[in-house]
């Protein structure tokens, strides 16, 4: 038997099924616009809010309130994932805010920190994410952590504008009370909110200093919400749906204190932003049936490429030959492949495939070879 250090096998034909077609699958479409960053304003000392305009004659990046999208600059090796911080209807046309933190390390955002980018070029691909409102009338809670407030607003103010009648507790976790914005904006809500229900937006601070005079709630998001809003009886978890944004261990530990109170997995929402240490998602080419919708929910150029010759050594492809259709190929019968140096880890692609043949959880090499 031939040692497995190269694979391609175009001739094991087989006949599958293909999906039921899935009318959803055309709203998860990516395109890509230049723009310019028309808007920067500092909302917290590591916190901006950033405003950018497509020319017009544009493709409108129809983003529901919750999705996200990827901003990229030149010389950036690659675009960086971020919420839209506001629902369309709040939007100028061709325009797009973001709310976007200043990670430590972070090529994007510290690019941003380095002066005023007003003015600035920038690449905007969207929109991604199967995050979005509902459509029950259940009361909302809104769990959100850092620049997770971008998501969770953009509801908040998709639920005011389209004058939903649904309560609404929105919680946010941060470290201090610096770290806080849009004060003014969600005291208005509690004001003004429609259908006789009612707003609340609860600041949790987890390192404000014992002294000051904060008089809010201390300590973590989730847990001030278990025990003050769950336990007490305050929030019923069984009639609730549950939107979260931020830090994976947030979302992590709000998922795990609603499912044991009860709530089932169907009423949670959430996307998780991922970066280069969670792994890159790998396409099954035995499941995969040739529809390319993840080649048109891609945001990057060569995040997934068509390729064959793959070199494998210790489980791990090493290197491939790319394939250009209709030029170094005359058949349709290598392998989709998602290059994991290219990969931004915004796992559109797996939001986009109808027959869940992408996921971060395949094998590498056993999967790779494209069974028609």
């Amino acid at each position: 038997m031939a040692k497995l250090d190269t694979f391609n096998d175009p001739f094991d034909f087989r006949i599958r099924t293909l999906p039921e077609p899935n009318p959803d699958i055309q709203t998860l479409r990516v395109y890509s616009n230049e723009g310019v960053i028309t808007k920067f304003n500092n909302l917290t000392h590591d916190t901006y809010e950033v405003v950018i305009t497509c020319p017009e004659g544009s493709h409108v990046l129809s983003a529901r309130a919750g999705q996200y999208g990827t901003i990229k600059v030149e010389g950036m090796q690659k675009p960086r994932s971020y919420s839209f911080a506001r629902t369309p209807e709040m939007e100028n046309p061709n325009e797009y805010s973001f709310f976007i933190r200043l990670v430590p390390g972070g090529e994007f955002s510290g690019w941003l920190a380095e002066k005023n980018r007003e003015g600035e070029k920038v690449i905007i691909s969207g929109p991604m994410g199967k995050f979005g409102l509902d459509e029950t009338m259940k009361p909302i809670v809104g769990i959100a952590g850092g620049s997770g407030m971008s998501a969770i607003n953009a509801i908040a103010e998709q639920v005011k504008v389209q004058d939903i009648p649904r309560d609404f507790y929105f919680f946010y976790g941060a470290r201090t009370q610096k770290d806080l914005y849009l004060l003014d904006e969600l005291k208005e809500f509690e004001n003004s909110w429609p259908g006789g229900k009612s707003f609340k937006f609860i600041p949790v601070l987890s390192e404000e200093p014992e002294d000051s005079d904060w008089s809010g709630p201390r300590g973590f998001v989730t847990q001030h919400f278990q025990e003050e809003y769950l336990d007490k009886g305050i929030v019923n978890a069984e009639n609730i749906k549950a939107f979260f944004c931020g830090p994976p261990p947030m979302i992590d530990h709000g998922v795990k204190v609603l499912e044991e109170a009860g709530l089932s997995s169907s009423d949670i929402y959430f996307d998780k932003f991922e970066d280069a240490r969670s792994p890159a998602p790998v396409i099954d080419n035995e499941k995969c049936v040739l529809c390319d919708e993840c080649l048109m929910a891609k945001p990057t150029k060569n995040c997934i490429v068509e390729a064959t010759n793959f070199k494998v050594s210790n489980g791990e492809v090493t290197s491939f030959e790319r394939v250009n259709p209709g030029h170094t190929s005359g058949l349709y019968y290598n392998s989709l492949f998602i290059d994991e140096t290219e990969c931004i880890r915004c796992y559109a692609c797996i939001d986009a495939c109808p027959h869940e043949a992408i996921s971060p959880a395949y094998a590498q090499v056993p999967t790779m070879l494209r069974k028609l």
